[in-house]
């Protein structure tokens, strides 16, 4: 989901609006006085391009990933990106048609506009079929290289047409913004990655084919240019450890941590109907970790090169995930301790009291393993929004931990201070992505779980387990391959 660590990002609330409906609505029609005095205003965007353009940079968000779909709703999170795909579309359609109904394209501009209408068509299409198996493009892989072409026809049509790109952009708009470009006749194998901005260069490859999905035809280029950015900044980062120290350095590992988890969205994306939503979350997010660090957005565009591109913005903030009594106990616990564990830290570093620190560092073990294990166990929807951030090895759960474990032992007090800053950070964040289930929100700054809340805990905190016991599920990490097989433990240690 969307961090606010640290003044990183701006950019949204996150992607999808998760509408929650079957139906696709038109754009309003606008409602007619008894008495007329003055035209009624048309309806918001319908002449305006710049707006359409903003709807339509809603929809870029989306695809990244994929769209997904469920039958059921989760933590009134909506049924799937594909509503709101096709909904933003049909919006931009309903605006271009006024547009062309009032006269106001002419000569190639108003070829073009139609053909915008056109690629529509077939977008809405293929984004439906996405997600129910390719109907008519005959697979999967089609129907998504189809929304993703017909997507970025429409792009490449309004900023190569100088009427569309102006309108467009009127009064410093960033409607139909560009999405990331491709590597130009290179691979990721082949390709520079001695900068941070050319190993960016790999990354926005990776995040323009990802758009619209994951598929057979796409998937192993895909999976090599995630590898080769991880393999360049692990090379970048232990070439130039002064630059990566502190908060930039915890930043970067969180970066390599979470790239390692895509792994797992790419493997699973011809099985898991929330892979997309997971890969989404976890995409952005890490182009928000880049351009939020002012150090490593610099790193990243220099040379007259540009990498982890950003994509446009949302219209509107993800709806907050609506917790059950278990996941309210454990957000509770989970920012309280992020608080606490840090706190130790700061204070214990460089004390050399080595039978305090050592405990410590067992606690902060505990902590990972207890997070790790409830977030496999809940899955779905939680899961694809809160991997990155919960997920053992592969999330900044993992990042911050082992920078504090390592801060601890060589005395390197900056660096527990930005490992207990990201700690900080990353449970404000989830915490204020998430709704208690007894009512107003989570305190970020609380030290007990009944601090956060502002009450005693439900009696599930009695009672809950991390996980049942489960088949083992291999995660890749920084380690490697890891089996994380979940079992049944009581909230007895930290979380009592």
């Amino acid at each position: 989901m969307a961090r606010h660590w640290h003044h990183w990002h701006s950019h949204n609330g996150h992607h999808n609006h998760g509408h929650g409906r079957p139906d696709i609505p038109n754009m309003p029609e606008p409602d007619q006085p008894d008495t007329p005095t003055t035209p009624e205003p048309p309806p918001e965007g319908a002449q305006d391009f710049a707006a359409l353009g903003a709807i339509f940079n809603d929809a870029t968000r989306a695809l990244v990933g994929g769209l997904w779909q469920n039958v059921i709703e989760e933590g009134g999170q909506g049924q799937g990106t594909v509503v709101q795909y096709v909904d933003d579309l049909q919006k931009v359609k309903s605006g271009i048609e006024e547009l062309i109904a009032g006269d106001q394209f002419a000569g190639d501009t108003l070829t073009n506009a139609q053909a915008i209408l056109a690629d529509i068509d077939t977008a809405v299409s293929a984004a439906a079929a996405s997600v129910t198996g390719g109907r008519t493009f005959g697979s999967v892989a089609a129907a998504e290289a189809a929304l993703r072409d017909s997507h970025l026809d429409i792009l490449n049509i309004v900023n190569g047409d100088p009427n569309l790109s102006a309108l467009a952009t009127k009064d410093g708009a960033v409607g139909f913004m560009p999405t990331p470009p491709t590597l130009d006749g290179v691979t990721a194998e082949d390709a520079p990655r001695t900068t941070l901005a050319e190993i960016g260069a790999i990354f926005d490859d990776a995040s323009s084919r990802i758009l619209g999905g994951v598929n057979s035809e796409n998937k192993a280029i895909i999976r090599d240019d995630i590898r080769a950015v991880i393999d360049g900044m692990k090379e970048l980062m232990a070439d130039q450890p002064d630059v990566f120290s502190g908060l930039t350095g915890v930043h970067a590992e969180t970066v390599v941590r979470q790239l390692e988890l895509e792994f797992r969205y790419i493997k699973s994306a011809a099985t898991d109907p929330d892979s997309g939503r997971g890969s989404n979350d976890n995409i952005l997010d890490i182009i928000d970790i880049i351009q939020g660090d002012e150090t490593l957005a610099a790193m990243a565009n220099q040379n007259g090169v540009s990498g982890f591109t950003p994509f446009p913005d949302a219209l509107n903030e993800t709806p907050k995930y609506l917790d059950n009594e278990a996941q309210t106990v454990f957000w509770a616990n989970f920012i309280a301790d992020s608080n606490s564990l840090g706190q130790r830290a700061v204070e214990l570093v460089g004390q050399g009291d080595k039978g305090a620190i050592r405990d410590l560092i067992q606690d902060l073990r505990t902590f990972e393993s207890e997070v790790t294990q409830f977030d496999l166990a809940q899955g779905g929807i939680f899961g694809a929004r809160f991997d990155n951030e919960l997920l053992g090895k592969t999330s900044t759960l993992g990042a911050e931990v082992d920078s504090m474990i390592r801060g601890l032992k060589t005395g390197d007090a900056e660096l527990v201070a930005a490992a207990a800053e990201v700690m900080h950070g990353n449970s404000a964040d989830v915490g204020g992505n998430n709704l208690p289930i007894t009512g107003g929100t989570y305190n970020p700054d609380g030290l007990t779980a009944e601090e956060v809340l502002g009450q005693p805990l439900p009696q599930v905190a009695q009672e809950q387990t991390v996980a049942p016991a489960g088949p083992t599920v291999e995660i890749a990490s920084a380690q490697g391959p890891q089996d994380v097989r979940p079992q049944e433990h009581h909230f007895e240690h930290l979380w009592g």
